[in-house]
């Protein structure tokens, strides 16, 4: 089973979405909510097509370490070097290997998606 992707609506209409594993475990869920299907699926293609650009960093709150994904920011003209955080992780981890392992399948989950796209 590939990975899939759940998308839940909030009473106020805003979207978010979570990545599951293969194994139906949360991987990832969106860092923003989006107000329409059109948003959130624009989004999400714009994640999966520019998954090379990511930047991952690893972070600790307490005893649990997880992820956040970023994207740079695209600027015409001068250049930023910030960026807009797309994800997280969906979960806690116990160790930074862990933690290190769910972004990987992150990254794996978006390039099983661009290759179903093709």
């Amino acid at each position: 089973m590939a990975a899939a992707l759940v998308v839940s609506s909030a009473d106020d209409g805003e979207l978010t979405w979570v990545l599951l594993a293969a194994n139906g475990r949360p991987l990832a869920r969106s860092a923003n909510v989006y107000r329409s299907d059109e948003a959130l699926d624009a989004a999400w293609r714009e994640l999966v097509a520019d998954r090379d650009a990511l930047s991952i960093r690893l972070g600790r709150d307490g005893p649990d370490w997880w992820w956040t994904a970023t994207l740079p920011v695209r600027v015409v003209g001068a250049g930023m070097s910030a960026g807009r955080v797309v994800a997280r992780s969906a979960r806690g981890y116990l160790r930074p290997d862990q933690c290190r392992g769910g972004a990987i399948g992150f990254r794996n989950a978006l390039s099983g998606y661009a290759r179903r796209g093709r």
